[in-house]
């Protein structure tokens, strides 16, 4: 990984962001526990109703083909992670995750828990699995009906993959400017699932990293917020955010997250992301 980190615009970044107006990870109980943290609802059944997904979006797509990585909670604040969610202090309690990635769309993840014993995520296009095998639980499903069940790279790294827009359309609301840098600013809904939960998100034009997710409900009542910044070149023209801090609807931080071992583009076959039966 290239030592190279962004100029010191995150900062003020985050600043002026907070001016503005104040989303979720790792959700039913037992698959909240490596989902809710980045900030997935659960889904109603489709719409017909659909958003004009603003071309320039796809430009916007990292063109990062895989990608291996380990996240840590560095902090934790159960109260203010409750505030989130019921699901987000359960949630936290995996402080040590392995993560790995395939364009366009797999993911796998893997956690601990001093309590919960292992859990495994696997995410291959609408295909899920997942296990928990003290807990004796494991489950294959398909979410082709459910897009607002499915993640993808940017809820885990900050950044648009192509399987990311394959289930959610981009709105551009507006443009803005920082120092040296341009920043756009989406609304992305799940297909199908345009009336519930959405995302607003802020991209830096030059590097492709989201520098700031928001997470609204379907009442538009805004979750949570999170931030990716300490972003670091891992690849020529190929960035990544290497510390993500959560904060709740009251701006307080609730966790913080760091990336570290981050290994991009060595090749990774399709076998890790095979749905387990």
């Amino acid at each position: 990984m290239r030592d190279t980190k962004m100029p010191s615009h995150s900062a003020p970044v985050i600043r002026t962001h907070r001016t503005m107006s104040r989303h979720a990870t790792l959700s039913a109980v037992v698959f909240g526990i490596l989902t809710t943290a980045i900030g997935i609802s659960p889904a109603a059944p489709r719409t017909a109703a659909r958003l004009t997904t603003s071309p320039d979006i796809a430009k916007l797509a990292s063109p990062l083909v895989d990608l291996e990585a380990t996240i840590r909670v560095t902090k934790f604040d159960s109260a203010e992670l409750e505030k989130i969610g019921a699901d987000f202090k359960t949630t936290y309690s995996l402080r040590n995750l392995t993560l790995q990635y395939k364009q366009p769309d797999k993911i796998r993840l893997e956690g601990r828990s001093q309590t919960r014993g292992g859990a495994l995520l696997i995410m291959n296009g609408s295909m899920r699995y997942y296990e928990v095998p003290k807990l004796r639980l494991r489950k294959s499903e398909n979410l082709e009906a459910h897009p607002g069940r499915r993640q993808s790279l940017l809820e885990y790294a900050g950044l648009l993959s192509p399987g990311t827009l394959q289930f959610m359309d981009g709105k551009l609301l507006r443009e803005e400017k920082l120092d040296d840098h341009k920043f756009v600013v989406y609304e992305m809904r799940f297909l199908g699932d345009e009336k519930n939960s959405f995302y607003r998100i802020w991209i830096d034009r030059q590097t492709l990293v989201t520098i700031k997710r928001e997470w609204f409900d379907s009442t538009g009542k805004l979750r949570a917020t999170f931030l990716y910044t300490d972003v670091q070149e891992i690849a020529p023209g190929i960035w990544l955010p290497t510390r993500v801090e959560v904060r709740n609807a009251d701006g307080l931080a609730a966790a913080v997250l760091s990336v570290s071992g981050i290994k991009p583009n060595q090749g990774l076959s399709d076998e890790p992301f095979a749905m387990t039966p």
